[in-house]
């Protein structure tokens, strides 16, 4: 077999470079069960196919990402977007936009130009506007988010800005980042942050926690599917341990990140029932002139008893203890009153 020329190893090595595989799929799926996940692995690693059966009780949705690059950018992104959209809250989704908008000082500082990064930035900027229309609408569905993220162009707009928001973040920060690096932060930043379909590592991710995300009080967590010993995933969490507004969980298995969806609490649904009547038996703030009657609080106390049984002038919403009805129960009822009425005047006579 004849060797190849120089220039034909060149061309090769170029159409390599170039080569995209046909990866089928939407960019982000729609939420579905993740025991999809656990029988990809069923037939595969041992200690794989345990930690996917237990994820799916733990964990019982997923969102798939399309593994093109992007996947990791793309989780997170869509992620942050899908809990602001969750709360519910346009407040909220207005203090987030003016917040991120405000990082374009970031890109200024590291010298990046204006009328380049600010097609980004209105991509951006219009998704918070489609989540707080449909919050205001009543929309329940977040199918419209989906829909977003699935257009190639409004998806590769959204990763660009975080991409570059991510580099800027770590070029003014070089100090948190450089000792993890195994090369000069600039050229990091340069081949694996802002380089388009240039999948994130674990460096990048805590870079693009900190600079972007942190600031809207969501938490992210990584699941890792690894071989590590256990019956389940390893979770690790990328933000402060304190209380936050929502959760991004992301799915690590080796080469991809997905979104994963954590099982929601059981609420008791048992009905509560409140025997109480009565929380005090003191009446002596009330003004006792505008009455028409004399606040006794001993039969104040009693529950339903609400006037003198011998005036039937008024109506009351409770059962009417003046009717003219002459059963035993009637009878007992009205002589157990006036009884404790005629023993609690003469208490007070004896006093």
């Amino acid at each position: 077999m004849n060797p190849l020329s120089t220039e034909e190893m060149e061309r090769f090595q170029k159409l390599s470079n170039e080569f995209e595989p046909d990866i089928q799929g939407p960019l982000v799926s729609a939420k579905q069960s993740s025991s999809t996940i656990a029988m990809e692995y069923a037939n595969a690693d041992p200690a794989f196919a345990t930690k996917t059966s237990a994820l799916a009780a733990t964990h019982p949705f997923t969102r798939i990402m399309k593994g093109d690059g992007n996947c990791g950018w793309r989780a997170v992104a869509f992620g942050y977007f899908e809990s602001l959209f969750n709360l519910r809250n346009t407040l909220q989704v207005q203090r987030e936009l003016l917040r991120i908008k405000s990082l374009n000082v970031l890109l200024d500082q590291v010298g990046q130009q204006e009328h380049l990064y600010e097609i980004f930035v209105d991509e951006t900027e219009q998704v918070f506007t489609q989540i707080s229309e449909a919050i205001q609408n009543g929309v329940r569905d977040d199918s419209f988010l989906v829909d977003a993220f699935n257009s190639e162009y409004n998806s590769s707009a959204i990763i660009t800005h975080f991409r570059l928001l991510t580099s800027a973040w770590m070029k003014l920060n070089p100090h948190r980042y450089q000792a993890f690096l195994s090369l000069p932060l600039d050229q990091y930043c340069g081949t694996r942050i802002e380089t388009v379909k240039t999948e994130i590592d674990e460096v990048g991710l805590q870079a693009l926690v900190d600079g972007v995300i942190e600031g809207s009080d969501f938490a992210v967590e990584i699941l890792y599917l690894d071989r590590s010993e256990g019956d389940v995933v390893t979770p690790h969490l990328l933000t402060p341990n304190r209380p936050s507004a929502a959760t991004i969980r992301l799915l690590y298995r080796p080469g991809h990140y997905d979104l994963l969806y954590q099982a929601e609490p059981i609420v008791n649904m048992e009905p509560v029932v409140n025997f109480q009547y009565a929380m005090t038996s003191n009446y002596s703030p009330w003004d006792q002139g505008a009455l028409s009657f004399d606040v006794n609080s001993s039969l104040m106390s009693i529950p339903n008893l609400m006037m003198d049984p011998s005036y039937c002038g008024i109506t009351t919403p409770f059962p009417d203890i003046c009717s003219v009805t002459t059963s035993s129960d009637d009878v007992t009822a009205r002589s157990l009153i006036r009884w404790t009425a005629d023993s609690i005047e003469s208490t007070g006579d004896e006093a």
